[in-house]
């Protein structure tokens, strides 16, 4: 069994367990020998994703690996509740609608909606956007924790049009401007011939959950911005409703 594997596999039984583990019923049920069960969990516990009860010396899952693991629910379940609103927002738009989240230092596209048209876009779900450029990345951006702003300020900034924002004291106006606006826009920053708006979509303790935009021809976008905002922000609200909504009766359930 290689190292990857027998990490796996002590992972997957302590996920099987609300109980914390010794390293003999791990080496036993992954049939790992001891000495090496505890060099693994040495190394997973230094970097937050075991934690070990002080009095028993037994293992569990830690609170690195719950999180993320908590991370990964919301986004499933925002996509759930965000789907039906995506299809009524394209409907009244006839534009392409954009659900993305931050994942590292990068936007990622967790749904989209395209209305029936010749023009389209290019944004499949799991595409890759950078922060910097369009009116979603640049929500994600504007929203996002300091160290993170700081990265990308400091970065050698890609540009993909002569449109793109590639200063960075420009880049640090524009997440100012966008924070007291409270949207985003963007013409012809990441595809010439293009525009995109974009609000965020706050949870209950005020953080970014993720950016929800209109996007297509500059010619259809630009004169309907204020439009386009309105239809945002009734559903973005919409949006985070059902989505607490729908978290609150499962707990109850619970």
């Amino acid at each position: 069994m290689s190292l990857p594997s027998k990490v796996m596999s002590l992972i997957e039984v302590l996920l099987e367990t609300e109980d914390s583990m010794g390293i003999r019923e791990l080496a036993m049920k992954t049939d790992i020998p001891k000495s090496t069960v505890q060099r693994i969990l040495d190394s997973l516990g230094e970097n937050g994703w075991v934690s070990q009860d002080a009095k028993t010396q037994s293992y569990r899952i830690g609170f690195k690996f719950l999180s993320m693991t908590s991370a990964w629910r919301l986004r499933l379940e925002l996509t759930r509740y965000a789907h039906d609103e995506m299809l009524k927002l394209s409907e009244q738009s006839h534009q392409t609608i954009l659900l993305l989240v931050q994942d590292g230092y990068k936007g990622v596209c967790l749904d989209k909606v395209e209305p029936e048209r010749t023009i389209k876009l290019v944004a499949e779900t799991g595409k890759v956007f950078p922060l910097h450029a369009a009116a979603c990345g640049k929500i994600l951006l504007a929203y996002a924790q300091h160290n993170l702003q700081n990265y990308v300020l400091e970065s050698e900034l890609e540009s993909y049009t002569p449109f793109t924002i590639t200063s960075p004291a420009a880049l640090k106006l524009e997440i100012e401007k966008i924070r007291a606006e409270v949207k985003a826009v963007s013409v012809e920053e990441m595809t010439c011939g293009a525009a995109e708006i974009a609000v965020p979509l706050f949870g209950t303790d005020g953080s970014l959950i993720a950016a929800l935009s209109i996007a297509g021809p500059k010619f259809d976008v630009e004169p309907n911005l204020q439009e386009f905002e309105k239809l945002l922000r009734v559903s973005a609200d919409k949006i985070v409703k059902k989505l607490f909504e729908g978290r609150q009766a499962e707990n109850n359930n619970v």
